[in-house]
């Protein structure tokens, strides 16, 4: 994972993933808003949102924001940034949705 417009890389992607999910975690149990909000911003593959989003969970859990996940969110490389945010929210995820399939 690389944000070319920077020129900085993220160092381990999966220490990455552990470190988010680990403030997640330590916010449970979160609102239904909370989730909602990271289940939205991962189908939607709105970064700021899920920045945004993990920032004030990580604030309430008296956390630390995982800085590298700014890299990860201005890679050029949507499904880098995608399957990213859809990670984190499966390993949280207590009450998963199903993918809505028209038709």
């Amino acid at each position: 994972m690389r944000d070319y417009w920077n020129n900085v890389e993220v160092k381990d992607e999966d220490a990455l993933k552990d470190q988010v999910i680990a403030v997640i975690q330590k916010a449970k149990p979160l609102s239904y808003s909370e989730m909602q909000e990271l289940r939205n911003a991962s189908t939607l593959c709105d970064r700021s949102h899920f920045q945004y989003t993990v920032k004030r969970i990580a604030d309430r859990a008296g956390e630390a924001y995982p800085e590298e996940l700014d890299i990860v969110m201005e890679d050029p490389d949507f499904d880098v940034r995608v399957s990213f945010m859809n990670d984190v929210v499966k390993a949280v995820d207590d009450m998963p949705i199903k993918p809505r399939v028209h038709r």
